[in-house]
């Protein structure tokens, strides 16, 4: 088996690298600014779109599709920026934390947290530029705005933000099984998979420039707004599993193993459905990524993290700071997901027949954690490792702060190539569908080879002892 099948690994993951609460418990500790800020007006909104727009025009392939400001409205803003233009908005639509003014600080805090809590990311259909109406693909499934978008996440629902909140490694990706084994972080299903967590950090902080520059009454609360979205970028990728598709090769064993144990004792689907590599493979490495995230959650306020104040030298001095961050956190990743396995309760490994994890249902971290020696120990370490990726996050975000608003940068360029390699890749799209395993017949056959084997042995037994007695009675 020369290239796995696990295929885009964190398909059913929730995409979260931290959750809503340490995005804002690491913002908070980085940033500390009580200036009270004045939330904006619609009228304040327009203007920051229409300031945008004027910028833009200046680009013929920008004027091309946006030719007035009439035809850029907050919907095409936001699609133009990567975002699901069905989803409202901080930043680009009036929200209910736009009421009253606000600490800076707290609004930082917030806005760190908004890209997960407003589904900016989730659900990219291609959708027709009039009506809005989301277009079907061949199958008559919705076709996704961009397919590439696929190799993190699933088509709907919080999968399916993980493009933007991953970021991998420079350079040359495989999906040979070997890399997996020795160079983790550069393994990815296609090899051609690319996440956009760097280049949001890069999106935001250019909003943020423009903002300070727009003369609007609201322009402090609108370049918070955008900081804050950058630091959640710049934060996930502190989270070590966000900078790796896999992670570890353990878990492709595992699948492998378990996906042909659950064949012969179906029978290859005739006594009972068939659990594919890839089904067990991504049931795996979810329970094991969303148990570490809830069960570090859980417990940080309980942790020494006065360590966390001491600066990332590393991570300090970076000209990129987000590539700086993925080189560092892609090498921690796989020890994170080789100690959540250790210390996970056994039903957490099962991919047949185990529990799928899950937090945002209800599960308790602390009920699905193994309560060994073993274990103990790789809790220590693996909190430990967190607590390097929580300072290095905090570094990052006061590095940011230090730095902005840096020199101009115009971010339409790249954002005009983007949307034409997303039309490129449209054209050679094709629907997966639903992925039913057929039965196996070998298993079967097997089986039965083996019965018939078993019933002519048996048969030629009870002949030989019969054809003995028969002899013994005529004697």
């Amino acid at each position: 088996m020369k290239r796995l099948v696990l295929a885009a690994a964190l398909l059913s993951t929730r995409a979260l690298a931290y959750n809503e609460a340490v995005h804002a418990f690491i913002t908070e500790h980085a940033v500390h600014d009580s200036r009270v800020l004045t939330p904006p007006t619609q009228d304040d909104l327009d203007g920051f779109r229409i300031l945008f727009w004027q910028h833009a025009i200046e680009h013929p392939e920008f004027a091309h599709h946006y030719p007035s400001v009439d035809s850029f409205s907050a919907w095409e803003f936001k699609q133009f920026l990567m975002l699901n233009p069905e989803a409202r908005v901080h930043g680009f639509d009036l929200t209910p934390e736009d009421a009253a003014p606000m600490r800076r600080g707290r609004l930082l805090a917030l806005a760190s947290r908004w890209p997960d809590e407003d589904g900016r990311n989730r659900d990219r259909f291609l959708r027709d530029g009039r009506t809005h109406e989301v277009i079907k693909a061949k199958d008559g499934s919705p076709m996704p705005y961009d397919p590439a978008t696929l190799d993190f996440g699933g088509l709907t629902g919080t999968t399916s933000q993980a493009h933007a909140h991953y970021g991998l490694v420079e350079g040359p990706l495989s999906d040979d099984p070997a890399v997996l084994k020795s160079e983790p972080w550069r393994f990815a299903v296609p090899p051609t998979a690319h996440a956009y967590g760097p280049e949001f950090v890069g999106i935001y902080t250019d909003l943020a420039a423009l903002a300070t520059t727009s003369e609007l009454p609201s322009a402090a609360w609108l370049e918070a707004v955008f900081a804050g979205a950058a630091f959640h970028h710049l934060e996930d990728l502190c989270n070590q599993i966000h900078t790796v598709q896999v992670g570890t090769y353990q878990f492709f064993r595992e699948a492998f193993l378990q996906s042909k144990l659950r064949d012969l004792e179906t029978l290859g689907g005739l006594l009972g459905q068939r659990r594919s590599l890839r089904q067990i493979g991504v049931r795996l490495i979810a329970n094991h990524h969303l148990l570490s995230e809830d069960y570090f959650a859980k417990h940080l306020e309980t942790l020494h993290t006065g360590e966390i104040e001491e600066p990332d030298a590393a991570i300090a001095g970076a000209a990129d700071l987000p590539r700086a961050i993925i080189e560092k956190s892609s090498r921690e990743a796989p020890e994170v997901y080789r100690l959540a396995w250790r210390f996970s309760a056994k039903t957490l490994r099962d991919g047949v027949s185990g529990h799928e994890y899950d937090g945002a249902n209800g599960d308790d971290p602390d009920a699905f954690v193994s309560h060994t020696r073993d274990a103990r120990a790789a809790i220590a370490e693996f909190n430990a490792i967190e607590l390097r990726g929580i300072r290095r996050a905090v570094t990052a975000v006061r590095a940011w702060e230090r730095r902005f608003p840096g020199p101009p940068h115009d971010p339409v360029p790249t954002l005009v190539a983007y949307h034409a390699q997303a039309a490129h890749r449209r054209a050679g799209y094709l629907p997966q569908g639903a992925q039913q395993m057929g039965i196996a017949w070998g298993y079967a056959a097997a089986a039965a080879s083996l019965l018939a084997a078993a019933a002519f042995l048996i048969r030629r037994r009870m002949l030989r002892a019969l054809g003995a007695s028969a002899s013994a009675g005529a004697r």
